[in-house]
């Protein structure tokens, strides 16, 4: 694992960080054109439920979540999905990842009941994704379990 050499802080997200959050994106595997990212964004951000959270070393972004909120039908829970996790490379290891869910899930309890939902490309498996989550207790399995299917239009 390797050591913090820096403490870092973690916040909601402004305009002004998202040229800074477009690396993060690439090594999510999701490079973005920085002018259509910054109109999406603002758009994200201002749909109610919906949110980016950073953590910030200095002037570094370091990480990021995204999360977006629904309301089910057939529950009194709301649904909030991790739209997007992702920790710059040089500082995985440094537990960046767990304080983000843990400033997400906090964040979270105020739409109680809830279920938190999260995917992981299945290209993520390798870098311990499955295994992240898992720990932080997700789980796929009894009435919760998902199949997960898509298709674009």
């Amino acid at each position: 694992m390797n050591e913090v050499l820096n403490p870092f802080i973690i916040k909601l997200a402004n305009a002004s960080d998202v040229i800074k959050i477009l690396p993060l994106l690439e090594q999510l595997g999701h490079p973005q054109d920085t002018d259509n990212f910054k109109k999406r964004y603002l758009e994200f951000v201002a749909a109610p439920g919906y949110g980016v959270a950073i953590a910030q070393q200095e002037d570094t972004i370091i990480g990021m979540i995204a999360w977006s909120k629904a309301l089910l039908l057939v529950s009194n829970a709301v649904r909030i999905r991790v739209e997007g996790l992702v920790v710059d490379q040089k500082h995985r290891g440094q537990r960046v990842g767990d304080q983000l869910m843990n400033f997400f899930e906090n964040f979270s309890k105020q739409f109680s009941p809830c279920i938190i939902e999260v995917t992981s490309g299945a290209r993520h498996v390798k870098d311990g994704a499955d295994k992240f989550y898992y720990k932080l207790g997700y789980k796929n399995a009894g009435q919760m379990e998902k199949l997960y299917l898509r298709k674009y239009l």
